[in-house]
């Protein structure tokens, strides 16, 4: 096997659970090219990993915000990048029908899809010369590594690995105190955390010595981000970031406090001091066993407390 495409095309949590595969691919093939596509929303994220070659942005969720002719020419180029090379094996990950159409688009010998169980839309199977069905009960990062080790023969073993080795990131507005990276921000409101909580425990931290960091993505997180702040006395807003460089102020964080979410479950690949606080999901499904530092509170239904957070940490 010479050249393999991943396609695995949303979300930001999601993407990140399917890298240890790739870490996976590699030890087995060392030799072997790794191509991902993506939407170029989150191609910032597997362009991190060193084991993949080539990362093709598609801007599927751009083109609503587009004109019909500037999105019809964007969506062109990257199906022309996506058809430069001859691929081996396809490997499906996303199982939805634009995922599927993307991989049909490929030039490759083989396309090899999920069940429709786990991800899926029925009429992708179509696209797929093979379906694969790892334990439907397995959580998501164990998920794709035996996905991958199914669909192209090995055994998974061993701990994940994210692969992420981000650089160092020291922006002049980053304090000089210990911080806490806090991601405050969800896809869904419900999956938020209330500002009197946030305002509750970072309080208390100040108290302690130790400041906080409040990224954003979109307006109304920063609308959140300032309103935060505005309570506090050692509290940053920080500027808008690629995922480069939030990962790199992960990498100094002292702790990550986070709602479900995909920079939350970043920090946990790093091996960071992570508390991830669920509402609306099941945090069994996303706890990662292989990071002893990492804490899941709360759950569907369930609004982690401020006491639980602060106990973790250590008063």
């Amino acid at each position: 096997m010479q050249r393999i495409l991943i396609s695995k095309i949303t979300s930001l949590g999601d993407v990140l659970f399917a890298l240890p595969m790739i870490t996976d691919i590699r030890q087995h093939f060392p030799d072997v090219k790794i191509d991902w596509v993506v939407d170029e929303s989150f191609a910032a994220l597997p362009a991190l990993h060193p084991a993949i070659d080539r990362v093709i942005g598609v801007p599927l969720r751009g083109i609503k915000k587009q004109k019909l002719m500037q999105a019809s020419r964007n969506l062109l180029r990257a199906i022309g990048e996506l058809r430069t090379e001859h691929y081996d094996v396809v490997l499906d990950c996303h199982g939805m029908i634009k995922s599927a159409l993307l991989s049909k688009v490929a030039k490759a010998k083989h396309i090899i899809g999920p069940p429709n169980y786990r991800l899926g839309e029925q009429v992708s199977r179509h696209a797929y010369d093979r379906q694969v069905s790892p334990d439907a009960t397995l959580p998501a990062v164990d998920w794709y590594r035996s996905y991958a080790g199914l669909a192209l023969g090995y055994q998974v073993t061993g701990q994940p690995d994210f692969g992420l080795r981000p650089a160092p990131f020291q922006p002049e507005w980053l304090p000089q105190k210990p911080y806490v990276m806090c991601f405050h921000a969800a896809s869904k409101v419900e999956k938020t955390w209330p500002i009197e909580a946030w305002e509750a425990v970072l309080k208390d931290l100040e108290d302690h010595g130790i400041a906080a960091v409040l990224p954003w993505g979109a307006p109304h997180e920063y609308e959140f981000a300032q309103a935060l702040a505005v309570r506090l006395t050692r509290a940053v807003v920080a500027p808008k970031m690629t995922v480069g460089e939030i990962a790199g102020l992960i990498d100094r964080a002292l702790w990550v406090i986070g709602v479900d979410t995909g920079m939350t479950h970043l920090a946990e690949s790093l091996n960071k001091p992570t508390i991830a606080l669920y509402t609306v999901t099941d945090s069994a499904t996303y706890h990662p066993a292989w990071n002893p530092q990492a804490h899941s509170l709360g759950g569907n239904g369930q609004i982690p407390s401020v006491d639980a957070v602060l106990d973790l940490i250590g008063r």
